[in-house]
């Protein structure tokens, strides 16, 4: 098994606007995963003229409407975790193919649902579903989980592989892992994007951001918003376009994070993907960031170029 990648695509844009200051790891922890060499430069233009809107996606885009290649995934719900229905899975799925075919000409389908009680680690959870399915694997699965050690409750999600069966060969060959892989997503469902006044807690405890809430703004205040407490700041960020975009996204994130041969290196303004892309030092910006759902954006070029059918 490879060792988890943890990454915050909620913290990520705290750590990238920390990066004015000094270079950091997007997901607010060492990185988990060794850097190979970077590839060469792709047809990505280094500009941040992406035209943004905060709304939800509606109308189908170019690359959406030529989507013939689909990324298929299964769920799976730890149910000693939270609880989530198979619509409110689809709702999130829906919405993540929208984003995800607005950049590359790839979809995003659910292929199964499944509630697992067995309990243990994340990676048993999944081994199980392999183990059970393993006549006709999906490309990845998306597992809805506070986390092993509560990482993805804590940080909103991190992903990993696990090799399949012996002759499996996925049809999305990671150029870092190779075509042997089925890619994981351990994602917090309920996980609140820019949460306010609750430090660390599950209810709010103050009116105002604590511990590095915020984007490490103390003392900025908390409106309700989405059903929760979140950060005043944060309104009309493209997140916050609708109540699950955040976590929509969350889940392009970490499915793709092994196209990324820099590990943590290869998230949204971080050094390396500023030099890779030939953005100025220090550049960063917020809704492009997240339309990019926290990755550079060559990651979706080698995702594209990943199918082998």
């Amino acid at each position: 098994m490879h060792k988890p990648h943890v990454s915050s695509h909620i913290l990520s844009l705290l750590a990238a606007l920390v990066l004015w200051a000094a270079a950091c790891n997007t997901s607010g922890l060492p990185s988990t995963q060794t850097a190979p060499a970077i590839l060469p430069a792709t047809s990505i233009a280094p500009t941040n003229a992406v035209d943004i809107t905060a709304s939800a996606p509606e109308a189908a885009t170019p690359a959406e409407a030529q989507t013939k290649v689909v990324f298929r995934a299964a769920v799976i719900v730890d149910v000693s975790s939270e609880p989530v229905r198979r619509e409110q899975a689809q709702g999130l799925f829906d919405e993540a193919n929208k984003l995800l075919s607005q950049l590359v000409p790839i979809g995003l389908e659910l292929a199964d649902f499944v509630e697992d009680s067995g309990g243990g680690a994340t990676n048993d959870m999944a081994q199980r579903y392999m183990v059970s399915h393993a006549a006709a694997l999906p490309n990845g699965i998306v597992l809805f989980s506070f986390g092993d050690n509560g990482q993805a409750k804590l940080y909103g999600g991190y992903s990993y592989t696990l090799p399949g069966p012996a002759g499996f060969k996925n049809a999305f060959a990671s150029p870092v892992v190779g075509a042997d892989q089925i890619y994981v997503a351990v994602v917090h469902f309920g996980h609140k994007y820019a949460a306010c006044g609750y430090g660390g807690s599950d209810t709010v405890q103050s009116s105002t951001s604590l511990d590095g809430e915020c984007r490490n703004q103390p003392g900025t205040a908390c409106v309700q918003q989405n059903g929760y407490s979140m950060c005043a700041n944060a309104i009309g960020n493209l997140y916050m376009s609708t109540p699950t975009y955040a976590v929509s996204s969350t889940i392009i994130h970490e499915l793709l994070h092994p196209f990324a041969p820099g590990g943590d290196q290869d998230h949204y303004a971080t050094p390396e993907c500023n030099a890779r892309m030939g953005y100025p030092n220090g550049f960063f910006d917020l809704q492009e960031s997240e339309y990019y759902n926290g990755l550079c954006p060559f990651v979706y070029e080698n995702f594209k170029d990943s199918y082998q059918p």
